[in-house]
């Protein structure tokens, strides 16, 4: 079923935001974001997973893990990539058209907080510098719970001016196992991570 939502003025402005960054995105964020990547997937397996990556962008992430861990991690899973911006998808789409080994990658258009996947759906999920854009941070972490199965393995990262990191603990720590907190100067996100139980 489809949910009915109308995009807030915010949401708007995040869009339009990102669709005019799209070109440039790479060259001024990518070394910002590869410190995080190398964090999250420290010791995280990826073979055989339903894996989402939401917040994709123009796909970091995805080219992270094929130039880390090699693309027999990802050729074997699939990958679901949901952005708001569309051309920042279609970056994404158009790099792994140049690629040798393409990934099973399906594309969404969709907003973080209505996520159009049902319950208990994906055992890897990944939301690296994305809630802050919300207007509630909490809503998003309670839909991406949602489409998460019992086990999942999380990776979030929110940047640290904009997260209300109590509430955030509060909420999380009774649902999660392994739960860390990595908070480190050097990077401008807190890392929340764990696997859900449900």
């Amino acid at each position: 079923m489809r949910k009915n939502f109308k995009l807030s003025n915010k949401k708007k402005e995040i869009i339009n935001s990102y669709d005019s960054s799209a070109e440039f995105y790479d060259k001024r964020y990518r070394a910002i974001q590869e410190e995080k990547y190398h964090i999250v997937l420290y010791k995280c397996r990826l073979i055989e997973k339903r894996i989402l990556d939401i917040g994709c962008g123009t796909g970091l992430l995805i080219e992270y893990i094929l130039n880390s861990k090699g693309d027999h991690h990802i050729l074997r899973s699939k990958y679901i990539a949901v952005d708001i911006s569309l051309k920042m998808m279609l970056k994404f789409k158009k790099k792994l058209l140049n690629l040798r080994n393409q990934p099973n990658v399906l594309f969404v258009l969709s907003d973080i907080d209505n996520l159009p996947f049902r319950n208990n759906s994906f055992n890897v999920i990944f939301s690296l510098t994305s809630f802050q854009n919300l207007p509630h941070i909490l809503s998003g972490v309670r839909e991406s719970l949602r489409v998460s199965a019992n086990e999942s393995i999380f990776k979030f990262s929110i940047l640290r001016k904009k997260l209300k990191q109590e509430e955030i603990i509060n909420f999380l720590k009774p649902l999660v196992k392994d739960f860390e907190v990595i908070n480190k100067k050097n990077i401008e996100d807190v890392i929340i991570q764990g696997i859900l139980i449900k």
